[in-house]
């Protein structure tokens, strides 16, 4: 260790010298580009260094969301508090200079239930081997990963909010990240990976191979118990690609399978209530891609065109339960009285039943699809201006499914401030359950919960199961022992899972049309045919200008998707030469159907990022959304919703105290509104009319807290 301290010690000495020296050399580089290359230097001598590292982050702080409704009852809570210390470890132990192996831990401690929390549990957020062998061709990731084949076989679809404000942004990638989830389209998985990248061989480019697999879902350790990610049957993933590169051409092959393993299943007592499904999805593309770039590097304008052609594969299997009786003959005893009045026992032979429960497997679907989209573009760089338009053609069959592409991280319909309040009366209390509160607020917040496991997040069911669809047993109060155990509970619209095609399908009717109505599950939506367009203009990094615009059908249903997207971003500072950023920017973004529930979706997104002074800078940001069905959407049988409107303002300073450590503080006023129908009655009280009511809740926030980088 002391050997690795004196190396880190003559590294920061070398990168400080060669810093001094090339900020004199280069006197019109900012002080901003100076601390960049700074970092990557120290990076760099760090990642040669063996030995072990400690690096992370603390947070620390407190939260409070104060709400209001006329819906709220007279008991209701109506504000909520946070305060907490929030510590993420990073512990990365380098054994050579081409493996390392890192592990990321989180602590947090509720400063308001510090006492009654007890021993806080150490949550784990990544555990990984990873390496770089063979001078660089070879890479492995073993345990935690990353990783993204193509959109149609292993993606995560990713919504696209034009011109974001750094308010916004920051607080949704925190919200990712704890749920481990970042805003890329790579997607997270446990197992193993290994991709070669060959370089430069003969008239190739490149020459790449790459293969995955992984666990999704593993069975419940104890036979009653289903929770979190467990399953009646472990889930595995196996997946393989091919590529060749040259003269800017581009060639692959892709492969993944996602299949339930039946042989775990069978480990598991079948109740008679349980109906299972256990489906396998294969799929197949063929990718082909050309880039001029590489060929006509000396022309200010490149061209090409990418697309991919892939088949897919879904079968399935239903198991259900049938209580069937098996007639013998046994043995029994009984009272019999003798000649003398007294009883004798006395053994006879009787016909008996016994009862157990058969498992019924049949087919329960078997459909191929396929899908096909092609992507041309062009760039052009002419001076301080650029341009980048891009082209897309889709058509997806009815029966195309990609289960490993088709998972958006962004869920909704979750409350996540407040989620205490309690409402006067169960058609409030209901549609706030199914519908959740705010998409705005579940895009942006997150709460972190750390409670006792108990029957209200333990499912232990007896002869009901979760996937049952039953109420729950009426064992499994007594079957639920108090472990003392506490676990990690986060509130947010974000899920890492991936589901599968009867889970999106039942998830459907609830994804938030605001964020992609048009391809729900990214650009692997099953039934979809168009087109669409992207154009983004770059006047010398001052001006940014967007615009988007997109078409696309859904034939079984007849149904016409239209989207349409602008974008403005106009940096003052750089703009008129200033050293600092003073960033102002907005967009619109209109959604519509013209069938189905004939859903529309605008947004209104407005925001500043301004360096005011020093290490001062103001940011801010408003967001609106509305949402309305022209056909209203049935929530709990009891309401149907016809209109959604929601608004947020976050806005406060933030004060640099150290390279990624600031304090902050904001202020947020979030609004929402959903009109919906209900069931009522008329004047004379017995005849049943739809009666127009409103749920309508308004929370204030204030959020201080100080973060700082180690």
């Amino acid at each position: 260790m002391s050997f690795n301290m004196k190396m880190r010690s003559i590294g920061l000495t070398s990168a400080l010298l060669l810093s001094a020296a090339t900020a004199f050399a280069a006197e019109q580089d900012t002080v901003v580009q100076q601390q960049k290359s700074l970092l990557e230097k120290l990076d760099s001598l760090n990642a040669a260094v063996l030995g072990l590292k400690l690096n992370g982050s603390a947070k620390a702080g407190g939260a409070t969301s104060m709400a209001s409704s006329d819906q709220f009852s007279d008991l209701s809570p109506t504000q909520e508090n946070q305060a907490y210390t929030d510590v993420n470890l990073v512990v990365t132990a380098r054994p050579s200079s081409e493996t390392e192996v890192r592990v990321e831990l989180r602590l947090h401690k509720d400063w308001q239930s510090g006492f009654e929390e007890n021993n806080n549990p150490v949550l784990g957020h990544w555990f990984s081997y990873d390496g770089l062998l063979f001078n660089k061709t070879l890479a492995f990731n073993l345990g935690y990963m990353r990783v993204g084949y193509t959109p149609l076989t292993m993606h995560t679809p990713q919504a696209e909010l034009l011109q974001e404000p750094e308010v916004f942004a920051e607080s949704r990638s925190e919200a990712l990240a704890q749920r481990n989830l970042d805003t890329t389209s790579r997607r997270l998985l446990q197992g193993l990976n290994v991709d070669y990248h060959s370089g430069k061989v003969a008239f190739f480019d490149d020459i790449h191979a790459q293969a995955t697999g992984a666990r999704l879902r593993n069975i419940a350790k104890k036979n009653d118990q289903v929770f979190f990610d467990f399953d009646w049957s472990d889930r595995y993933l196996y997946g393989g690609r091919l590529g060749l590169d040259a003269f800017g051409a581009h060639v692959g092959a892709n492969f993944v399978n996602v299949f339930d393993r039946k042989l775990s299943t069978d480990s598991h007592d079948q109740g008679s209530a349980d109906t299972l499904i256990l489906d396998d999805n294969a799929v197949f593309s063929a990718e082909i891609g050309y880039d001029s770039k590489s060929a006509l590097s000396n022309l200010p304008i490149s061209f090409g065109v990418f697309g991919e052609m892939a088949m897919s594969w879904w079968k399935a299997d239903m198991w259900t339960s049938e209580r069937v009786g098996e007639s013998f003959y046994g043995t029994s005893t009984g009272l019999y009285p003798n000649v003398d009045g007294i009883l004798d026992t006395v053994a006879y032979i009787k016909s008996q039943t016994k009862y157990s429960n058969k498992v019924v497997k049949q087919k329960f679907g078997d459909d191929d699809g396929m899908s096909f989209y092609v992507e041309p573009f062009v760039k052009g760089e002419f001076g301080d201006f650029s341009f980048d338009l891009k082209g897309r053609y889709l058509q997806n069959d009815e029966n195309f499914w990609s289960e490993m592409a088709s998972s958006p991280s962004y869920r909704g319909n979750s409350v996540v401030l407040n989620s205490n309040g309690l409402y006067a009366d169960s058609v409030y209390t209901n549609l706030v359950a199914s519908f959740g509160a705010s998409s705005l607020e579940n895009l942006y917040f997150s709460v972190y919960n750390s409670n006792p496991l108990n029957q209200q997040n333990i499912m232990s069911p007896a002869s009901a199961t979760a996937l049952s669809g039953d109420l729950e047993s009426a064992y499994s109060t007594s079957r639920l022992y108090n472990n003392f155990k506490n676990a990690h509970f986060y509130r947010n619209g974000y899920n890492a899972d991936v589901m599968k095609r009867l889970e999106a399908s039942e998830a459907f009717m609830l994804m938030d049309p605001s964020m992609n109505m048009a391809l729900p599950y990214g650009i692997a939506t099953p039934d979809r045919k168009g087109f669409a367009v992207s154009l983004d203009l770059d006047y010398a990094e001052a001006i940014e200008v967007n615009g988007r615009f997109s078409q696309y059908n859904q034939d079984a249903i007849d149904n016409k998707y239209t989207q349409f997207a602008a974008g403005l971003g106009v940096n003052v500072g750089r703009l008129f030469g200033l050293d600092r950023d003073l960033i102002i920017q907005g967009s619109y973004d209109h959604a519509e159907e013209d069938a189905f529930y004939e859903r529309t979706s605008d947004r209104i997104m407005a925001g500043a990022s301004l360096d005011i002074w020093g290490p001062i800078s103001l940011l801010a940001g408003y967001q609106s959304v509305v949402k309305e069905y022209g056909n209203p959407l049935w929530i709990a049988t009891e309401s149907a919703i016809t209109k959604a409107e929601e608004a947020l303002l976050l806005v406060g300073p933030r004060i640099k105290i150290a390279p990624a450590s600031y304090i902050s503080v904001q202020y947020g006023m979030l609004t929402n509104a959903v009109s919906f129908s209900r069931m009522g009655v008329a004047e004379d009280g017995v005849t049943p009319i739809a009666v127009n009511d409103e749920l309508s809740i308004d929370k204030n926030v204030i959020i201080a807290d100080v973060t700082v980088a180690f």
